[in-house]
This record gives C-alpha cells, structure tokens and sequence, in this order.
C-alpha cells in the first residue's frame, strides 16, 4: 500500500535522537500584527529591500582545530537524521472535529504549480475535509504577487476564518490585501518563510517550524567530509523570506566548529529574478576567484540548478549540499548531481500547520516548536531504502517520510 494514503510534510528525529524532537506542549506568546506598512503591488515576488539578516561566515582567529570527538559527535547526528523520522509530537490531545465545526479555512501558496506546494495543498486539502472543516479553499497560484493577491481576496470575499500563507512569500509585497483580510476577522497564518522563534511580519501567527536546524545540518555534512577543511561557498539569496533563516543555521555551526587555520567560507547573494538567469555566472566566478572552494552550499531549491551548472562548468570536484522537499529535489539527490540533500515532507507540514491553527482556534496551549523533521538524503540512502522498502511506490518521495506522523496526529486529534 503507497504511503500516499488518503486516510490521512526541521524537528524530530528517530527515537534514539530525541534532541532534536520537535512538537512540545511549552507555551508561546500570541503573535500579533504590531506594525503594518503597505506596499505597492507589483507583478514580481521580489523584495522591496534587500535582506537585512548578516550573510557572511567570521571564524574567529586562532580558533583550535575541530577535535576527532567532535567530529565523531556531528557524524553521530547526522547518521541518526538518515532514517525515516519517528512521530515525537506530545502536544495534548484536542477534539479537533468540534474545533472545525462550521470554520472555513483558505492555502495560498507561493507558487501552486510547484511539485511541493501543489502536494502540500492536496495533503491538506484532504486531512482539513476529513476533520470537519466546513470548507477548505485552496488558489491556484504561478508566484506572481497578482496570484497571490487574487487568492487573499478570494479567501475575504468566501468569509474564511483563517489563512494560510504558506511558502518563500514575500509579505511586504501583499501587506494591504493582508490587512484588508484581517480586518474582516480573518486571521492569517504563516508557514514555510521563518524559523522557530522567528515571527513572520504583518501575519497574526508564524506556525514555528526549526529551519535553523537545516542549514546546521548541512555545515555539519561538509564538517564531517572534510574533518573541518572545509572551504565552503554559500549561495544566498537575498531577497528570499527563508533562505536567512537556514543561513543562520549553517552560520552558527560552521563559526562553532570550523578553525580559520583550515577552513573558509565565502557567499554568492542573488535575487530571485537572478536565480536561472546570471546566478550560475556568479557561482562560477566565485569557484573560479578561489580554486580551494570545496564544497558548495545551496539555501534556496531554486538555486540548486544554478549550482549543478557552474560546477559542471568549472569543470571541479565540488560537491554540492541543498536543502528542499519537491520531488525534483529528492530526484536530484538520487542521481548524485547534489551530494547530500536536507529533506523536509510536504505531507508532514501540512498536518503540523493544520494542527497549529486547530490549536489556534480551540485556545488552546501552543506548541513552541511544531514536529516537522528532517531527513539526511544521498544516492545511496535512497537506494538503499528502495531496495528494502516492500511497498508499491511509483517514486522515492512516496515513501521518504513513511506514515507515522499521520496515525500520531489522528490520536492527538481524537479522530
């Protein structure tokens, strides 16, 4: 039976790795709208200002070289987050049908068209239905703020009692028609564009989800490969919402572990419009400016294409790490074109954004950390884990997640 099951996605992690658990039951403040500016609305989802979050790597002089102990700690983390994650949620349990009863809820995600968000929308789609939810709109859009504004003012007209945001949405660009959503009563929702303790602006609530903790993930990778002589380049882009937040991440753990007598780091920034269109000449020039570049680091899925490029065409070995959760993400790290992928499920997101806002809407306790876990991915992970699953699956990202989460979230919810 495929692990697409309609009875019903960074962070948890297999039992043994309970550190990393996500989905608590501590108590978190409200977020609230405390400042609104409205923007003008432009066909383009490309930031108005440049990305205020520090882009650059500083390891500290005269920092010791990583010791074997903490190598064989951080290789010790990264083998536990191979597996497929366990369901570690231990929020208290709600009755979510009498929650939804009579509520109309709306997803507008960046880009509908996309493998991940059209999967998330399905996903969702299906669980809201399934709980009771009275209506469940979803809008079709190309990533365009045109899109985007069209599906707010679909969800305002329709009379939803709360929104979803989901995605790298730029908010500045679609402030006013989120301000016109709320004060019809709508509250609206963020997901997929900030980490855990990070509030997104002009939304009412940030559904925290640890994306720090894939970007640490990924400095650890290339820590371990290399035992700390590392020479890292990373590829930013700066007008994204979450790419600074996986930085972050990475930033902290490479400053923690890295000794600048052996390692470096130097950073490519690109705006989205250049993503497909000059940030492969940008990588390429950076590889070529410094030829102890050994590995490159991608924040953005967009991007990874670019990376693959430049490195082809410099014609080096450099490998290449990426986070992301579309099936072309997943396919890309199945033909070893990226070395290592940091992989986050679509179908997982979903039920933890739905169990966020049911949360929400009962008043009750809110989770400081949502359960959305992360999965260390290679060629031969993938391989292996094909080759031992005895499902029918027409491809990997069927199965990479598995479907605990979904019986775990069906006992939380009383279903």
């Amino acid at each position: 039976m495929k692990r697409f099951i309609s009875a019903l996605l960074v962070l948890s992690v297999s039992a043994s790795s309970l550190v990393f658990s996500a989905c608590g039951n501590k108590e978190e403040q409200t977020q609230t709208v405390s400042s609104k500016e409205s923007s003008t609305v432009s066909q383009v989802q490309s930031s108005a200002k440049p990305s205020e979050e520090e882009v650059e790597v500083s390891i500290a002089d005269n920092k010791p070289k990583i010791t074997e102990t903490q190598l064989a700690e951080l290789n010790q983390k990264l083998t536990l987050n191979t597996v497929v994650p366990e369901f570690t949620c231990k929020s208290e349990r709600i009755d979510a049908g009498e929650i939804a009863k009579d509520k109309k809820i709306a997803l507008i995600s960046e880009n509908s068209s996309n493998s991940y968000h059209a999967g998330l929308e399905k996903i969702l789609e299906k669980a809201a239905d399934r709980i009771g939810f009275a209506e469940v709109l979803t809008a079709e859009t190309d990533g365009t703020i045109s899109a985007l504004n069209d599906g707010l003012s679909s969800a305002v007209k329709k009379k939803s009692d709360l929104i979803f945001l989901s995605g790298d949405i730029n908010k500045d660009m679609i402030s006013s028609y989120i301000e016109t959503a709320q004060a019809n009563g709508i509250e609206v929702f963020s997901a997929g564009s900030r980490s855990t303790g990070e509030t997104d602006h002009y939304t009412d609530y940030t559904v925290p989800i640890n994306y720090a903790l894939a970007g640490e993930f990924m400095a650890d990778w290339g820590i371990v490969k290399t035992s700390g002589k590392i020479n890292a380049l990373c590829v930013s882009c700066t007008d994204s919402e979450l790419s600074p937040s996986v930085f972050k991440g990475f930033k902290a753990e490479f400053e923690k572990y890295v000794s600048s007598s052996e390692g470096s780091c130097t950073t490519v920034s690109g705006t989205s419009i250049e993503i497909g269109n000059g940030l492969a000449n940008k990588i390429k020039s950076a590889i070529s400016a410094n030829k102890k570049i050994n590995y490159i680091f991608v924040f953005d899925d967009a991007a990874i294409s670019d990376a693959i490029s430049a490195v082809v065409q410099s014609g080096l070995d450099i490998k290449i790490v990426a986070t992301g959760g579309s099936s072309e993400d997943m396919d890309l790290a199945q033909s070893g074109s990226i070395e290592m992928l940091v992989a986050h499920s679509y179908e997982w997101t979903a039920y933890a954004m739905l169990d966020y806002a049911l949360r929400v809407l009962g008043g009750k306790t809110l989770p400081a950390e949502q359960d959305v876990p992360y999965r260390i991915l290679t060629k031969d992970i993938i391989k292996k884990a094909m080759d031992e699953s005895t499902d029918d699956y027409d491809a990997f990202h069927e199965i990479a997640f598995g479907s605990e989460f979904v019986y775990g979230y069906n006992d939380i919810w009383n279903m």
